[in-house]
């Protein structure tokens, strides 16, 4: 268990990097999901708020629940962690399906998109890997 504990906190921090990343540069952003900004000048803060604000949030508050919990901390807060742990995976799960779905639907069965639904399956299963032990057994 301690192990599906340590690679859910590597990927939730992995996470929280891709966000600060798109908080600080949001043409790596653009460039990272292949989106442009538009001319109005709203697309660098939308890339900053959903790519950076959302992924940071998200994964800090998981990744800060599971380090208390393993640090020792009590029952309640990993019920917290695995439950902020299994929604932040499914996210992660989501965005998968909805890539798949376009992949299948609007003819977009590219690399880019299969490597990028691989990824985002990966993380789905490792952010949630607490909650899938625990299910499991």
């Amino acid at each position: 268990m301690l192990f599906a504990w340590g690679v859910s906190a590597l990927a939730l921090t992995f996470g929280a990097a891709l966000g600060v990343r798109a908080l600080i540069d949001p043409n790596w952003a653009a460039k990272f999901v292949r989106l442009k900004a538009d001319e109005q000048g709203g697309g660098f803060a939308e890339f900053r708020a959903t790519y950076g604000g959302v992924f940071l949030g998200l994964h800090l508050v998981a990744l800060l629940f599971t380090l208390i919990y393993l640090w020792g901390g009590e029952y309640v807060i990993g019920v917290c962690a695995t439950g902020a742990g299994a929604a932040v995976s499914a996210g992660w799960a989501g965005a998968a399906l909805g890539r798949v779905i376009s992949m299948w639907r609007d003819g977009a069965d590219t690399k880019f998109n299969r490597m990028s639904a691989g990824v985002e399956i990966a993380m789905a299963f490792a952010v949630g890997m607490p909650w899938l032990v625990w299910f499991l057994l």
